[in-house]
């Protein structure tokens, strides 16, 4: 017999924090303490039987303001002019919303419906699994968002997880401004799965058009290997247009890998290169400590073209 649960009082609160101290490795020697992200999650059931059961999460997130317009005057049409203030709020962190979606499970299935997950990116951030220290490389170059509003479906088993969704497209952090929607599919494959040694197949299919009705077209492939004292993942992507050309499309690739030792339980160590439109490459490397359950520590070095900086991070949960 199916029992229904109406649960209201199921609520569960928890919270995670990037910190970081970095400094710049030139003559400025320029350093500064920063908050990369805070995290509030708010989950629970709304209802539930023994196979079906309908849950929310909300995400509120904290990030920085990094620029405005400059200020100053500037010609609006032939015959106006706006004017620009100067601001004293860059700098400062504000309150927006990373996820709010309905998440519907049964057996096997789950849909969702809200601002939800890009699953590209959630399955990339499973498996470098160092979001503290730095995003994936899709995610990093922007050439999609890690969330968007829309609907979604989830098949899952221990051999493969497949991924369907309708999307506003470009990103939960922009306005919808067409008539067009994106379509996205994720596929992973577990040939091997145990608890020694796992070995995915990972890709992504993205379609959609901007405004201007020009094609947005993405396409991504990876695999990765996970076992106790080694984690490997390699990832190529070919794409046309990205979150940053909204409305101008440009034609590209990217690839990435990194690499993983973990020698004893409490150490690992990394490497990390990023390889964008030919020409912008991305280096990190250095050691993550696993002090306590919900508390690690790196200390790495960061290299964007001829940029580089040294950087103490930590990722706390509470």
């Amino acid at each position: 017999m199916l029992m229904l649960n109406l649960i209201v009082s199921d609520l569960k609160v928890d919270a995670l924090s990037y910190l970081r101290y970095s400094i710049t490795l030139d003559s400025t020697l320029y350093n500064t303490f920063h908050i990369d992200r805070m995290y509030v999650n708010f989950k629970g059931d709304i209802f539930k039987t023994d196979v079906f059961k309908l849950s929310f999460r909300f995400t509120p997130d904290i990030g920085q303001i990094r620029d405005v317009g400059k200020a100053g005057r500037y010609k609006e049409g032939k015959d106006s002019t706006i004017e620009v203030p100067k601001s004293s709020i860059v700098g400062a962190y504000y309150v927006f919303s990373k996820y709010a979606f309905l998440e519907a499970t049964y057996r096997n299935y789950k849909l969702y419906f809200g601002q939800t997950y890009n699953f590209w990116i959630r399955t990339m951030d499973r498996i470098w699994d160092y979001r503290f220290i730095e995003k994936t490389s899709n995610d990093y170059f922007s050439v999609i968002s890690s969330a968007d509003l829309g609907i979604a479906f989830e098949y899952s088993s221990k051999l493969f997880r497949l991924n369907l969704g309708v999307f506003n497209g470009e990103g939960y952090n922009k306005v919808e401004d067409n008539k067009f929607k994106d379509f996205e599919a994720v596929l992973s494959i577990y040939p091997i799965n145990n608890e020694d040694l796992e070995i995915g197949i990972h890709g992504y299919g993205h379609f959609g058009k901007y405004k201007n009705e020009e094609d947005k077209i993405r396409g991504i492939g990876a695999i990765s290997i996970n076992q106790k004292y080694f984690r490997l993942g390699v990832e190529y992507s070919q794409f046309k247009g990205s979150t940053l050309t909204s409305g101008d499309t440009i034609s590209s690739n990217l690839i990435s890998g990194f690499v993983v030792i973990k020698p004893i339980n409490m150490l690992e160590l990394f490497a990390r290169f990023d390889r964008y439109k030919e020409q912008d490459n991305f280096i990190l490397g250095g050691f993550v400590l696993k002090l306590v359950k919900d508390f690690r520590l790196s200390l790495n070095y960061k290299q964007l073209k001829e940029t580089g900086t040294l950087n103490l991070q930590t990722e706390v949960k509470f």
